[in-house]
């Protein structure tokens, strides 16, 4: 047996439990009579068993039995696990106990025992579910459990009812199971007549029948006298020795059933033989117990002893008799083939009732049950043949007090409310429960899977209708509805405890010696026994100290300074704990704090608590006082506290982490409560401390106190202070609840820790999940990254792995004491605070500034940084930046600010405050408060050197923010400010894209832009080449910056690219109307400008981008094509006018044009132009054109001829023409500009022959061309010349006339005008003008100056004499012949005359 010369004490730990979970219900029929559940009285057991097969690590289950109720659950501290409870019903019988768990061929095996029969239940081993990658999921995600997957192996469950025959006919009072090497699973079950039954269940998955065995004496004459004589003529006998307490064990190849007898004796049988092999009495040991009566009662109770060895065997008896109980350790050996028992060692138990006990290698652990009912846990550190019993009790958690003190000023429901909910206080399900009951006594119900939220509300709906249902008027006193809710809020509270103390009802011991594992099995879950750190030992052990080795007048001081530190604690009341906590949450010093309890304990005779003698007869036995306290001290002070063996390997911290060694949400609950705890202790061992040091100092030399200790004592005040403020802000932290935060504040979190590109140090993805829970934020700590930083700082990882049996003893205090020291606010680490800001934890890390600020001097500055975020976060922005000013005093002193935050190894101050500023910068710049960026830039560039980088990005940021506030006079003087040109030129760019897009152009004009037109030019064409021109008009800023400086060359070249550009990429009418806007621009630009300089270079595309060949050169870059040829078109006022003239033709045929044809594809030519104008009838606009374009107007008259004619043809058709020809004919002619009519009103043929005459005298030329193409038009379809048109005609040119006659056979036309002409001709020559033919007179004699077209005449005349056979022209040829012959004559007497002269 291992030797501890240290005794130690250990402490429970409560942790929630999950009996409030979904349990999976199995029932199993033993066809049992009603009666055998009702005269079987069996006392419940519980047990546990861990898996050490497999590579599965801290998992184990534990069951606990109620009369016929078996439940199994299985833990783990690594993983959380699904579907890990499990419900047994087993009808109609009890269970008995005996039940025990095996791992065998990837199965895990229960066995149990009840009444009238026996079982064996199956289940998947862990790591076969894991080979099978049957819940392999990451390690924020549940495992499965064994039981998740019940129902898929209850085929393979077996059961075998006793057979009761024979001389096996009394009441089953102890049992065991166990599974033998070949798989064999065996049961003994003893009864009160003494027999013994053994059973036998093949292996599983093996045929094979279930065999049952009663086990006799070796004697064989007490076997037949058992066989032969029946129970009622044995007598007594069999009473007496019938066993208690059973074990079946394998031990040296053979199993073997050990059973502890009502006759003191340890009989011993072989499974395989069936014979007795060994009989002991046990009162051997204890001679003064020699004559001892039997056992009654309950009798002895028989146990192994878990140890490593896996060759010898240990049974540890507890003896129980009357007077006194003791415990007898056994060890069975096979000497000469037959099996002897050696006596080891003998511990005296207490005197009071047994529960239950486990025994390890090392230590007895103990359940008792004393005489107020009350359950008390003791441990006994044995040490050779211990016979008195080192017995130390566990320190138990307290009860809570069904009654809580609530001031006079506070709501009790705020209070009560704090308190249920605590997190790890209670357990939702019990609270559940009470809520049920209460609620049953008003008649109402409570839903079931409620979250906390919605029990807290429905928790103070209930008792706030059961205050309503209590007042008995109407109205009521305040007096009286404060009484009503004290009464009401403690009855409810009353409930929640009972209930509490219902599920904590002790049952039973579960002890695992490989990891050091003790757990406590209660009624409504699970608690674990710790080991006391060296603090806890000193002040809730008696004084004991193992922090280190020191001599004994050492320790003596120690124990009797722990007894002065009890002495003052348990007399300290619970108002002045209040009062106390109080005064430093409201930022009162320690020693200011103490001195009212002080005063009250030693000094205030009415209630004086300690007398100044009674502390001064233990301080007067401590020799070296200032040394006890220096150690104490020095073991509290976690400022400069290292862990051992710190620098491990990484592989071996690596496997810790990646192994996720205690991070299931029962170990994160285990090490979050062993922090509460550990931290409260030394909290109050430092108030007390506190108040000794106070109180010692005044006793003075009367009891041995020197000035000098006094004095000494007097300098560890301030540092006692300085702890006791620590450990209560780690107190503060294991109790302070997390704040719940919503997604969109996680995510706005996520984006301000990203603009401090500081590493996220929230841990674990699981945290957030948590947050939604009610949990404190040292256990969001410990799920993340203080967790994980915990484990990675455990040294001696081998020892973990090596030494197994430490690792809960060991692990779980090293662990707690790394994170106490991450939390520790007297050292520089600052995790915790950066953590609180990861997690959107802003509530409780303002708190936490708060609290230290006033008394803390490490990282003060780095605490007003993290205020400032907190300000910031809550929307209080010159908080904030008030805050964040403050904290740059530590930029060269902190940590946090320098190495995290900043994250340079700069030196110079100039330079890290600027970098700081830009830090903060961005905080405000993602919650946009932008006159809070402005103020701190100003602030940094007024830090900064002239030469700092950092100063343009300032510049740039002041720009930006005072032009989002519509500062524009100040962002424009920031941005002419900034030293960077490629800055300055990013500003201008925004400011005149920002100014754009508000529409504040006259600003955007007005600006004199110093040494940057070129590029505010610049990037105003590129803004206008580069935007839709549909939503984004860049165009009309540079015409208004142009015009503005009086650069109208530049202004018209920019409107009429714009117009350009507006015809080939915008819709045809919307753009053709901005197009020709933009052309009048131009034009009106141009004229304003000298006329030498009135020409723009038209835009074209290889202007503006160079034309590449599609090759590479050398540098990978395409290179340019050579071949294409940039050419320059240079365009004048005229040709802007003409391009306009085009597009405002093209609007009036868009407005006509119904199809909206003429709309698509590019503005057509000229030619293309006129002739769609002709077709639309818009005869001016076309006539407008050619004269400009210096075009034919032939086609123009020959359309207008052809739609005349037309017209006229219609209306000479029929009397009234056709309603839509005339509505047609209106809508063209009124298209052109007709000339005004005369009084009476004229018709359309009219108004269209009007038009035709009005073209023909503005347009027609001397060569008569026009007449030309019209006569040619009318002749062509057979219509009559107008008279109007003939007159015109003859007028301008007769002979072009008469040709036009002869060619298209109008014979007598032709005959009428050529007389009329000789007939005007020879008129003349009588001294009178003819204007009809636009002759002049001719008086004498002269050579003439108009002749007669012969050629022409000619024709006429051979066509008239090929007609001769018509009457009608035979005349006609006969008046020309002689109207000729007439002309001739005067020509001969004319020329006679001249020739006479």
């Amino acid at each position: 047996m291992a030797e501890n010369s240290r005794i130690r004490y250990f402490r429970e730990v409560v942790v929630p439990s999950n009996s409030g979970s979904k349990w999976k219900e199995r029932h199993i029929n033993t066809v049992a009579s009603v009666s055998t559940l009702q005269d079987i009285k069996v006392p419940d057991s519980s047990g546990g068993y861990t898996f050490t097969e497999g590579g599965v690590t801290n998992r184990f289950i534990y069951w606990r039995t109620t009369s016929n109720v078996l439940e199994l659950v299985e833990e783990s501290l690594d993983y959380n696990l699904l579907g890990s409870q499990i419900r047994f019903h087993f009808h109609d019988t009890q269970i008995i106990g005996g039940i025990s768990i095996h791992e065998s061929h990837g199965n895990v095996i229960v066995l149990v025992v009840t009444a009238i029969s026996v079982h064996r239940l199956v289940f998947p081993h862990p790591s076969k579910l894991i080979k099978n990658n049957i819940g392999y999921t990451q390690s924020s995600q549940p495992l499965p459990s064994i039981f998740n997957y019940a129902s898929d192996l209850e085929s393979h469950w077996s059961k075998y009812l006793l057979n009761h025959g024979g001389n096996f006919s009394s009441q089953i009072q102890a049992a065991a199971s166990s599974q033998n090497m070949e798989g064999e699973a065996q049961f003994a079950l003893s009864s009160n007549e003494g027999s013994v039954l053994l059973i036998k269940m093949p292996p599983l998955n093996i045929q094979g029948i279930v065999q049952q065995f009663e086990l006799f004496k070796s004697s064989m004459m007490q076997k037949l006298w058992t066989q032969l004589v029946p129970v009622a003529m044995r007598g007594s006998q069999g009473s007496l020795e019938s066993a208690t307490g059973l074990v079946i064990h394998p031990f040296r190849g053979d199993t073997y059933v050990f059973a502890i007898c009502r006759d003191h004796k340890i009989r011993v049988w072989s499974t395989r033989s069936l014979e007795c092999v060994s009989i002991y009495n046990i009162l051997e040991t204890c001679p003064e117990l020699k004559h001892a009566p039997p056992a009654t009662g309950a009798g002895h109770k028989l146990v192994k002893v878990m140890t490593s060895d896996a060759v010898n065997l240990l049974l540890c008896v507890h003896l129980n008799f009357k007077e006194r109980n003791q415990f007898c350790f056994v060890q069975p050996e096979l000497q000469s083939g037959r099996l002897q028992h050696l006596h080891v060692a003998t511990v005296v138990g207490v005197a009071e009732d047994l529960i239950d006990y486990c025994v390890t290698a090392d230590k007895l652990w103990t359940l008792w049950t004393n005489s107020s009912g009350e359950s008390i846990a003791r441990v006994c550190h044995m040490s050779g043949e211990l016979r008195e019993g080192n017995w130390v009790e566990v320190i138990l958690h307290p009860s809570d007090a069904g009654e809580i003190l609530v001031s006079q000023h506070t709501d009790p429901r705020e209070v009560y409310t704090e308190k249920m909910f605590q997190p790890k206080r209670f357990n939702l399900y019990d609270i559940h429960k009470a809520l049920n009951v209460y609620r049953r006594s008003m008649n109402a119900t409570v839903p079931s899977d409620l979250d906390i939220n919605t029990l807290k509300h429905e928790v103070t709906e209930a008792v706030e209708d059961a205050i309503r249902n209590s007042a008995m008027a109407n109205e009521i006193s305040e007096e009286e509805y404060c009484d009503l809710q004290m009464e009401q809020w403690s009855k409810f509270y009353s409930g929640v405890v009972q209930y509490q103390e219902v599920g904590g009802k002790m049952k039973g011991f579960f002890v695992e010696p490989n990891t050091g594992l003790v757990c406590i099995i209660k009624k409504g879950g699970l608690s674990f026994i710790r080991p006391c750190d060296p603090i806890e030992e000193l002040y809730l052990g008696d004084g004991h100290w193992s922090a280190e080795d020191l001599n004994e007048i050492t320790l003596a001081d120690l124990r009797t300074l722990g007894m002065c530190l009890s002495l003052i604690g348990s007399k300290i009341s619970e108002d002045m704990v209040v009062q106390f906590e109080d005064s430093l949450l409201m930022k009162e010093s320690p020693e200011e704090a103490v001195r009212p309890i002080v005063e009250d304990l030693f000094f205030n005779t009415s209630l004086v608590e300690i007398s100044l003698d009674s502390l001064g007869a233990l301080v007067q036995n401590i020799h070296d006082l200032p040394n006890c306290l220096h150690l104490v001290l020095n073991s509290l002070d976690l400022t400069k506290a290292t862990l051992e063996d710190e620098e491990s390997d990484m592989e071996s911290e690596q496997q810790l982490i990646d192994g996720q060694i205690l991070t299931s949400d029962s170990a994160i609950d285990f090490l979050t409560t062993t922090l509460h705890q550990t931290s409260d202790t030394r909290f109050r061992v430092l108030r007390d401390l506190l108040l000794f040091l106070t109180s010692t100092i005044s006793l003075g030399d009367r009891d041995g106190i020197t000035p000098e200790v006094s004095e000494t004592l007097y300098d560890m005040i301030p540092r006692t202070s300085s702890l006791l403020q620590s450990y209560a802000m780690l107190k503060w932290a294991s109790t302070k609840v997390a704040t719940v935060s919503h997604s969109n504040s996680l995510e706005m979190n996520l984006r301000l820790l990203a603009s401090l590109e500081v590493a996220e140090n929230s841990g674990l993805t699981n945290v957030q999940k948590a947050v939604s829970s009610n949990v404190t934020v040292a256990e969001l700590f410990i799920r993340g990254i203080g967790g994980n930083q915990a484990r990675a700082n455990l040294s001696g990882t081998e020892r973990i792995l090596d030494n197994t049996g430490q690792l809960c003893n060991w692990a779980i205090l090293r662990i707690t004491r790394s994170i106490q020291f991450l939390l520790w606010p007297l050292n520089e680490n600052f995790l915790f605070p950066e953590f609180l800001a990861s997690c959107c934890q802003y509530l409780p890390l303002q708190e936490y500034c708060f609290q230290l600020n006033h008394w803390c001097e490490v990282n003060p500055a780095s605490r007003k940084f993290m205020l400032g975020l907190c300000y910031l976060h809550f929307g209080e922005a010159q908080k904030a930046a008030q805050c964040y000013t403050e904290a740059k005093a530590g930029l060269q002193t902190e940590a946090f600010l320098t190495q995290s935050l900043l994250q340079t190894d700069e030196l110079n101050p100039r330079v890290l405050e600027v970098l700081y500023y830009l830090k903060v910068i961005r905080q405000f710049e993602e919650f946009d408060y932008a006159d809070t960026v402005v103020h701190l830039a100003r602030t940094a560039i007024s830090i900064a050197d002239q030469d700092d980088e950092n100063t343009a990005t300032l510049w740039s940021k002041i720009f930006k923010y005072q032009l989002e506030m519509g500062h524009n006079d100040e962002a424009y003087n920031a941005m002419v400010s900034n030293p960077d040109p490629s800055r300055r030129k990013d500003c201008l760019r925004q400011l005149l894209v920002t100014l754009y897009e508000r529409k504040d152009l006259q600003t955007l004009v007005g600006f004199p832009y110093i040494d940057l037109q070129e590029e505010v030019v610049s990037i105003l064409e590129s803004r206008a080449r580069t935007v839709d021109i549909t939503t984004q008009n860049y165009y009309d800023i540079l015409y208004a910056f142009y015009v503005t400086r009086n650069n109208f060359g530049k202004a018209g070249a920019v409107m009429y690219e714009h117009g350009m550009r507006l015809g080939r990429e915008v819709p045809p009418k919307q753009g053709l109307q901005k197009q020709a806007h933009c052309y009048l621009a131009a034009m009106n630009a141009l004229r304003l400008v000298n006329p030498i300089y009135a020409w723009i270079v038209k835009p074209s595309v290889c202007t503006e981008m160079q034309v590449m060949s599609g090759k590479d050169n050398f540098n990978g870059d395409e290179k340019e094509d050579i071949s294409a040829t940039k050419r320059v078109e240079i365009l004048e006022l005229e040709d802007i006018e003409k391009e306009y003239i085009l597009v405002d033709a093209r609007l009036e045929l868009l407005k006509q044009d119904k199809s909206n044809s003429v709309g698509s594809g590019p503005t057509p030519g000229a030619d293309e132009m006129v002739g769609l104008l002709v077709n639309a009838g818009m005869y001016d606009k076309a006539l407008t054109i050619c004269q400009l374009f210096g075009m034919k107007l032939t086609s123009v008259f020959d359309s207008l001829a052809l739609r005349c004619v037309n017209l006229a043809k219609s209306c000479s058709h029929s009397t009234l023409a056709d309603s839509t020809t005339l509505t047609q004919a209106w809508d063209w002619l009124k298209l052109n500009d007709l000339p005004t009519p005369g009084l009476k009103e004229s018709s359309a043929a009219d108004s269209a022959w009007s038009l035709l005459q009005h073209y023909l005298r503005v347009h027609e030329d001397s060569t008569a061309q026009l007449h030309r193409t019209v006569t040619v038009r009318l002749l062509s379809q057979g219509f009559p010349l107008p008279s109007w048109m003939i007159k015109s005609y003859k007028e301008l040119h007769w002979s072009d006339l008469l040709r036009r006659y002869v060619d298209y056979d109008q014979l007598e036309d032709a005959v009428v005008l050529t007389v009329e002409y000789v007939d005007a001709l020879l008129w003349t020559y009588t001294g009178h003008d003819c204007p009809e033919f636009n002759l002049k007179s001719c008086s004498r004699p002269v050579p003439q100056s108009s002749w007669l077209p012969y050629t022409c005449i000619d024709q006429l005349s051979l066509a008239l004499k090929d007609m001769k056979q018509d009457s009608h022209y035979e005349r006609l040829a006969e008046m020309l012949e002689y109207k000729l012959a007439i002309y001739f004559q005067k020509m001969r007497h004319l020329s006679e005359q001249i020739l006479t002269k």
